[in-house]
């Protein structure tokens, strides 16, 4: 006859809290063995006190309930293996980004430098092959990054070859109100057929400021400021979209301290002449 296990016994072996072995219960994710109908006391059996320390480690691991239900009722050791390997895939990308914003945090609080670089640039209108969308600021990096594909796909197919490094223009909504209309390009010299969401345009011409962005664009804003100041500063701003110009792309590194951006805002030229 299997041994009963109170529910203090068994949570001092398992070093789970009696309110978390109720939760488990609650959502389904471990039952006591038994439940008097009477007293309501829960009972628990032995052989349950390894998938109990299972649940505690995948939560310590930050795994949902959900996803560590699918572990304990996978068909098979490799669908189980799969969904546990995808969950720690999971976990290294977030480590990644928290060492990344770490690193960030860092050098924001060094010494800020004494000179910073910014460059007054007459852009020529220009013709390109664009996307443009209404874009909501926390879903812009896929959204971003299939763009840019398909237009690179949509050029390739048309033996259309790029003029000048990709860019994109953001306006201010973007950033104030996380959702704008935001414009994708890659300059061309050769005529394009539209596709269904590409066409050729020009874009106009464009007065100016210029800051170097080096690494990845999530620390743009490292760049963003300092130039704002200094235009804002001068008073020469002018209303308009942010144009960013992508020097060097993940494409040509897998490096991205190695990312070169141009921050370009646009100002007032002849107040600076």
């Amino acid at each position: 006859m299997p041994v009963k296990l109170s529910i203090g016994d068994f949570s001092r072996m398992t070093h789970l809290t009696v309110k978390a072995l109720r939760h488990y219960q609650e959502v389904g994710l471990l039952a006591p063995a038994a439940v008097d109908g009477e007293t309501g006391y829960r009972s628990y059996e032995l052989s349950q006190v390894a998938t109990a320390q299972i649940i505690r480690r995948f939560r310590e691991l930050g795994m949902p309930v959900e996803q560590i239900k699918g572990v304990l009722g996978a068909a098979d050791v490799a669908e189980r293996n799969r969904l546990i390997v995808d969950h720690l895939k999971r976990m290294e990308t977030e480590l990644e980004r928290t060492q990344s914003i770490v690193a960030s945090l860092r050098t924001i609080l060094e010494p800020a430098p004494t000179t910073f670089a910014v460059e007054y640039r007459s852009v020529p209108a220009q013709q390109v092959a664009a996307i443009t969308s209404t874009v909501e600021l926390p879903n812009i990096e896929p959204w971003w990054s299939d763009s840019f594909a398909a237009i690179h796909n949509a050029l390739r197919k048309q033996g259309v070859t790029p003029s000048g490094p990709q860019g994109g223009l953001y306006p201010t909504e973007l950033f104030t109100d996380e959702i704008g209309e935001v414009t994708l390009f890659v300059p061309i010299s050769q005529v394009m057929a539209p596709t269904e969401n590409i066409v050729m345009r020009e874009l106009p011409p464009a007065e100016v400021a210029i800051a170097v962005h080096r690494g990845p664009l999530r620390e743009a804003d490292r760049t963003y400021a300092p130039l704002g100041a200094h235009v804002l500063g001068k008073m020469i701003a002018v209303s308009g979209a942010i144009r960013e110009n992508y020097i060097v792309t993940e494409d040509d590194t897998v490096d991205d301290g190695r990312l070169v951006t141009e921050i370009c805002w646009p100002i007032f030229r002849t107040a600076v002449e």
